[in-house]
C-alpha cells in the first residue's frame, strides 16, 4: 500500500462518484477581469511607475496580443489570441493561437496578413488591429533575421 498515482485517485472518485471534478471553473470574462484585475503572476509593474499617477502595467500572458494589462488584451478572461515567431527554418514563419487552436502562418506577408485577420475576424473582431500589428512585427523580425543569417 504504497503512494497512489494521482491517476488512481481520479479512477477511484470516477467510480465511486460516477462524474469526474473539474479543474477549472468556466465564469463570464468579466467575473474573471475583476478577481484577476488587481494581482496575478503575469502582471508586470515597474516599481518606479507604481509612484506615478501615469503609468503602464504590462502583461506576460501567453494570449496577450499587445503586452498590455488590460480587459480587452487579456488572455486570461477571453478566448484568447496570440501570434509568437518560429525561429526554425523559415523565419519569416509564425504560430497563431485562437482559444486552444494552433494555426501556421506561412508565405510572404500579404498571405500571412490575410489569414490572420481572417482568423482574427472569427474570433475576436476587435483585436484585428492589433494582431496585424503583431505579425507585422514577427515579419520585420525574420526578415532581419533572415538577412544576419546571410
Amino acid at each position: 500500500a504504497g503512494a497512489v498515482g494521482v491517476d488512481e485517485h481520479a479512477r477511484r472518485r470516477t467510480s465511486l462518484t460516477g462524474t469526474m471534478v473539474k479543474s477549472h471553473v468556466d465564469c463570464s470574462p468579466d467575473l474573471t477581469w475583476a478577481l484577476v484585475q488587481k494581482q496575478n503572476v503575469f502582471v508586470r509593474r515597474s516599481r518606479s511607475a507604481t509612484r506615478q499617477k501615469t503609468h503602464r502595467s504590462f502583461s506576460a500572458e501567453t494570449n496577450n496580443l499587445m503586452s498590455l494589462h488590460t480587459y480587452k488584451h487579456s488572455g486570461l478572461a477571453h478566448a484568447g489570441v496570440g501570434i509568437k515567431g518560429v525561429a526554425d527554418k523559415n523565419p519569416t514563419a509564425a504560430v497563431m493561437t485562437v482559444g486552444d487552436k494552433a494555426t501556421s502562418v506561412k508565405g510572404i506577408f500579404q498571405q500571412q496578413a490575410k489569414t490572420v485577420a481572417n482568423l482574427c475576424a472569427a474570433a475576436r473582431p476587435d483585436l484585428t488591429v492589433d494582431a496585424l500589428k503583431k505579425i507585422a512585427a514577427v515579419a520585420r523580425a525574420g526578415r532581419s533575421a533572415k538577412a544576419l543569417a546571410k
